[in-house]
């Protein structure tokens, strides 16, 4: 019998309790905070994006003097709410049904999560050694993701991973002043706690109860 491993045990409760939640508000009734717990709550989110950062990367990206191949722009709360009514003026093409203007109005923060292609915009085809580079980048940037999932949520955060839709193209991206050189791999809605009695809808993840361990294998060699 193993021993009991607290952190361990730590780790696990909160992988377990991440969870999907898209959090719908109501343009009649935007999400209010305190100012004292918009400004606890900022404080939280960027701890938790520096903490992130530790995830892995096999290769440096070298853009700017940075060697991580991922990159976070955060907007905060009276961003987002600036943000839903004019995302149509900008997004030309986004379905009246888009979801993404109502999980703004309801949001704390949204933390745009970009990654670094290095050789799939070349004029050139890549090589598979450039694909697999740009592979590993992207999967860092996924484990930045995570962690920052991860994080919030052992701090009561509700989160949603979007794969961002509309907020992905290049004509959002120049208003907010992203360069051409990235590519959205997560726009992460953050549910702030201590709304001010503000409506909202949450709507759980679709894939919740359907996971299992079978697709775990043990391999063994002959």
């Amino acid at each position: 019998m193993t021993e009991p491993n607290p952190a361990a045990e730590a780790v696990a409760a909160t992988i377990r309790a991440r969870r999907t939640l898209k959090v719908l508000g109501d343009a009649e009734a935007p999400v209010s905070f305190s100012p004292e717990a918009a400004e606890r709550h900022r404080a939280v989110v960027l701890d938790a994006l520096r903490t992130a950062g530790w995830a892995p990367f096999h290769y440096a990206r070298d853009i700017d003097g940075l060697a991580e191949p991922w990159r976070a722009h955060v907007l905060w709360h009276d961003a987002c709410q600036r943000l839903a009514p004019r995302l149509g003026e900008w997004l030309p093409n986004m379905k009246p049904t888009n979801k993404v203007p109502a999980m703004l109005r309801a949001c704390g923060a949204m933390v745009l999560a970009t990654w670094l292609p290095q050789f799939r915009d070349l004029d050139r085809p890549a090589t598979p050694a450039q694909v697999a580079v740009d592979d590993e980048h992207l999967a860092a940037a996924s484990a930045m993701v995570q962690n920052l999932l991860l994080l919030l949520t052992a701090h009561g955060m509700g989160t949603y991973w979007s794969s961002g839709g509309p907020l992905g193209s290049h004509g959002f991206f120049n208003e907010i002043g992203v360069t051409p050189a990235e590519r959205l791999i997560a726009a992460v809605f953050v549910e702030f706690p201590d709304t001010l009695d503000t409506p909202l809808t949450r709507l759980p993840g679709k894939h919740r109860d359907r996971r299992g361990d079978a697709w775990i294998r043990e391999a063994s060699l002959d």
